[in-house]
Parts: structure tokens; C-alpha cells; sequence
């Protein structure tokens, strides 16, 4: 639903679209996309200033640093010039302001977001940037403690992320690391084994189409 927010940035007020809610069903994506109604909100979950620029999943919400990121000649540049949806656009801008922010986890997220909606829009190249972009800011909120370090899940995703990528060499050595920490008494870990083991198996075959969790459990039967 539309409501009217005004900018931290710049004060201007705009019409936004807000939704309330949302759900989900059937496996999610190896990088954790979900599937059902969820997969088609992408577009609700960032909003761009008509005004500034600024972008963010709240605008009316000021992020440390974010003006002077949105006056950026990168910022200008990816939001007014770069070759990707509007969309993929808005999600890589807010990426940056988050970055800048020091919120890795957030900006990592962002730039996830912005490669999915390079996905929809048939922009492979473009989703392949984004998710090298994602995984290096993913693998520094690793490194910095603003993703738990011990975390499987959060070591697959990245294993994903640079698969995607094309990036065979470090999806392998992700894969080593989430098993690293598995605890082989902990079902839930042991399921998340099995997904590595799969994420593993298509980075080993220089795969890097979309595949699910479904799949992976299939492949272990």
C-alpha cells in the first residue's frame, strides 16, 4: 500500500509502497531466495528519494554517511547510468550507502537483492557483478564478526554467491570452511552438510545456473 514518506536525506516527501505482509512456500534457492509470493515483493523491499537519490530499504530512516554517498560520482553514476534494471539499480545504490555504513551484513543483502533482480530481468552479466560484489561484502561480515563466523548457513550462502559468480575456486574454499564448523551430532547442521556437499558438487562442475535446497537432498538419494 502507498504511504508518504519524507526523506532523512533531503526532507522531500514521496509516495512509497509499503507491504504489510507477504508469504512463502517450497524450497528456497541455494543463496536462500525464497519461493511462493515472497520471490515476487522484491520490489517493495527499497525505496528511492525522487528528489536525492537516496536509496534505502527506509528512506525516511537516515544511515551514518549516507549523504555524502549519495553524492558520490559511483552512486550517480550506478543509479543514473549503469547498465541494470531500475530496480537492480535501487538495490546496488542502497548497497552502497550501506557499505559505507560499515553495515556489511545489510550491504551484502542489498547487493544479493540487486542480483536477483538482474535475474528476472534476463541480465546475466549484470546478477554475475552483483554477486561478486555480495560475496566480498558477505565474506567481510564473516571476517568481522557481523555474521557469526561459526555460522554453516551463512558459509553456503557465500559458497553459492561465488558460484553464481563463476567464481569456482572460492565457492570450493567456502565450502570447506562451512564444513569446517559442522557438528556432525547436530541434525539440523547435518542438513546443511548436505547442501554444501551439493553447492560443492556443482562448483567442482563449473555450474553456475539457479538450483534449490530440493535438489540438493534429491542428489543424496
Amino acid at each position: 500500500m502507498p504511504v508518504t514518506v519524507r526523506c532523512a536525506l533531503c526532507g522531500a516527501d514521496s509516495a512509497q509502497h509499503v507491504l504489510a505482509s507477504t508469504t512463502t512456500f517450497g524450497p528456497p534457492d541455494l543463496d536462500l531466495r525464497p519461493q511462493g509470493p515472497a520471490r515476487w515483493a522484491l520490489q517493495f523491499e527499497v525505496q528511492q528519494c525522487p528528489r536525492c537519490g537516496y536509496c534505502a530499504d527506509q528512506i525516511g530512516q537516515r544511515t551514518p554517511r549516507a549523504g555524502r554517498t549519495v553524492a558520490s560520482l559511483m552512486y550517480r553514476d550506478v543509479l543514473e547510468s549503469a547498465r541494470m534494471p531500475l530496480l537492480a539499480r535501487q538495490f546496488f545504490c542502497a548497497a552502497l550507502v550501506a557499505e559505507t555504513a560499515e553495515r556489511r551484513d545489510a550491504a551484502a543483502s542489498h547487493f544479493v537483492d540487486a542480483a536477483w533482480a538482474c535475474d528476472d530481468a534476463g541480465a546475466v552479466e549484470q546478477a554475475r557483478i552483483c554477486r561478486q560484489r555480495a560475496a566480498e561484502m558477505l565474506a567481510s561480515a564473516i571476517e568481522w564478526g557481523d555474521v557469526p563466523t561459526e555460522s554453516p548457513v551463512a558459509r553456503g550462502v557465500l559458497a553459492d554467491l561465488w558460484r553464481r559468480a563463476g567464481r569456482y575456486d572460492e565457492a570450493l574454499a567456502a565450502c570447506e570452511a562451512g564444513e569446517a564448523t559442522l557438528d556432525p551430532d547436530d541434525e539440523p547442521q547435518g542438513q546443511t552438510g548436505t547442501v554444501l556437499a551439493f553447492i560443492r558438487e556443482l562448483a567442482e562442475a563449473g555450474d553456475d545456473e539457479p538450483h534449490n535446497v530440493a535438489e540438493a537432498f534429491a542428489a543424496e538419494e
